[in-house]
């Protein structure tokens, strides 16, 4: 447990932006020391704290002066890995909700949070980004977090790798946020997706990878301008999403590319190691707008008509960043493992109809050579 001494009258005001703690053994009482120290860094824009143990209950009590100056300008605060061995028995930091009312980012991860206090949540007006990552939080208790009048101005949230189950159930709760335009909700194992779903107004992003699912349906909200739906169990797409410039969908288990037409603004698909097979112009075409196209990594078949597409498209590398390393053929057999950019086609595989129209032609020169024959010396009388 740490004491601040007063500083000298040339340490007073000190210019440091950031203060960071790591592994750093606190109590409650080391809380008000904290604030002494804060007193002299009127520059101090960030405060972090790693690895720290919290032997305490959160029983802070800030003197009257520390209340009347929050934090200065302090507008990151960020913990993580929080130890608190005395966890259930700690309080709601009702002491200390005032000192926070000018802060715009918060991060609190991997500390075992289930619940921000309704209360304390309407008192963090200034917050604009909010990072609750591997912590405790289900549906129940979101709804006290995001009551009526909490955090309005939030734009980020991200509740990545909680205990969230209903993707209906949680944009539904978030709609008090009016200002939300990021929602990370990945890493939550969710129940299979409705049909339809409520979100807030002003959503543009929305990562929903690594959360089990098998299908995306108009649940998905219309208003999106990025949706990451990688790492999940994805066989087809084929949601219409008028404004999205960006989707992510590597590692599912996709045969084909989505139809192009379902995303007329889209700039940028990333949709590595899934099972694609193939890729055309025409599939290419119908992204009217498309700039960069990720699709390493995919099973693909080395058919005539892939190699002579990619051949006939020297400047693939513009639209595919990961070309040609990350493309490979997987069959045939005799080319698989080889590079696409460098696989040639046999003239067999390539021209079979060209091939039989000859032997045919060749066949019919020499049935007509042999009937010529018969005919010329009169080969029917020695049958």
């Amino acid at each position: 447990n740490f004491r601040f001494s007063e500083l000298s009258a040339e340490e007073i005001n000190s210019p440091m932006k950031k203060l960071a703690f790591r592994n750093a053994d606190l109590t409650d009482e080391s809380f008000n020391e904290l604030l002494k120290l804060l007193r002299y860094t009127p520059e101090l824009l960030q405060a972090e704290f790693d690895d720290c143990a919290l032997d305490g209950v959160g029983d802070f009590q800030p003197s009257e002066s520390d209340i009347v100056r929050e934090l200065g300008k302090v507008e990151t605060l960020i913990i993580r890995r929080l130890h608190i061995p005395r966890f259930y028995s700690f309080n709601d930091l009702r002491s200390v909700y005032s000192l926070l009312e000018k802060v715009k980012r918060i991060t609190v991860e991997n500390s075992k949070v289930f619940l921000v206090p309704c209360e304390f949540s309407q008192r963090l007006r200034s917050l604009e980004f909010l990072d609750l990552s591997e912590n405790l939080m289900v549906e129940e208790y979101l709804r006290n977090s995001a009551c009526e009048g909490a955090w309005p101005s939030l734009q980020t949230l991200i509740l990545s790798q909680n205990y969230l189950k209903s993707i209906e159930r949680t944009g539904e709760i978030l709609l008090t946020l009016k200002n939300l335009t990021d929602l990370d909700i990945s890493r939550n194992s969710f129940r299979p997706m409705p049909d339809t779903c409520r979100w807030p107004p002003k959503m543009r992003f929305l990562n929903l990878s690594s959360t089990g699912i098998w299908a995306v349906k108009m649940c998905i909200p219309q208003t999106l301008e990025v949706l990451d739906v990688s790492n999940n169990n994805l066989d087809s797409f084929s949601l219409f999403l008028p404004r999205l410039r960006e989707l992510y969908i590597s590692r599912n288990k996709l045969k084909t590319l989505p139809d192009g037409s379902l995303f007329p603004v889209l700039l940028v698909m990333k949709i590595r190691e899934n099972a694609l097979s193939t890729f055309s112009k025409d599939q290419l075409g119908s992204f009217p707008k498309l700039e960069t196209l990720e699709a390493g990594d995919n099973h693909l078949v080395c058919s005539c008509e892939l190699l002579s597409f990619t051949l006939g498209q020297p400047a693939l590398s513009q639209v595919l960043p990961d070309w040609p390393d990350s493309y490979l053929c997987n069959s045939p057999p005799r080319l698989r493992g080889q590079r696409v950019q460098e696989a040639r086609p046999s003239v067999l595989e390539c021209h079979q109809a060209l091939l039989v129209s000859g032997v045919c032609c060749a066949l019919l020169l020499l049935i007509l050579l042999i009937a010529g024959l018969c005919h010329h010396f009169h080969g029917l009388w020695y049958l």
